[in-house]
């Protein structure tokens, strides 16, 4: 009865926001642990902008939004602000459908990505929930937060 119960509440949360279920304070880890390698992915950015996992710049921040996450729209306004001061050091990865002043403005500090909820950038990093921001290490995780501010700093290990 447990598994059944258990195996219900996991559906549901996963059901919300396209796929990835969103955070929740408190909530579970969203994506691979620190020290986590990250998978081998290759992805085109909205301005045709390669992107690999070897190609990421260590200390980048990669962050996970869905457009149907409620969540996710409370953390925009400061993760844009955190992308504007730290260009070229951001990849987003977005699922769903957002504005293109939203898109344009990220495409400013750095690739775009537009993929299904969990898709392939999404899996390489193991993310299972948005929103979720990845510091990369060097081919691994080097921190994860569910959360960004313009003044962020990341724990990243020397």
């Amino acid at each position: 009865m447990l598994n059944i119960v258990v195996t219900l509440g996991l559906a549901r949360r996963i059901g919300r926001g396209g796929g990835l279920a969103p955070t929740l304070p408190g909530g579970p880890q969203l994506s691979s642990s620190p020290g986590t390698a990250i998978g081998r992915f290759e992805a085109t950015g909205t301005r045709g902008e390669r992107v690999t996992r070897d190609a990421l710049e260590f200390g980048t921040v990669v962050a996970f939004l869905s457009a149907g996450c409620e969540p996710c729209h409370e953390v925009l306004p400061d993760y844009l602000s955190y992308a504007s001061a730290n260009t070229g050091k951001v990849v987003s990865v977005l699922s769903g459908e957002h504005e293109a002043e939203v898109i344009a403005a990220l495409e400013a500090a750095g690739p775009v990505i537009l993929e299904e909820p969990n898709g392939p950038t999404a899996r390489a990093f193991g993310v299972v929930g948005v929103p979720v921001f990845v510091t990369v290490g060097v081919g691994d995780v080097a921190a994860t937060d569910t959360r960004i501010r313009p003044e962020s700093r990341l724990d990243v290990r020397a």
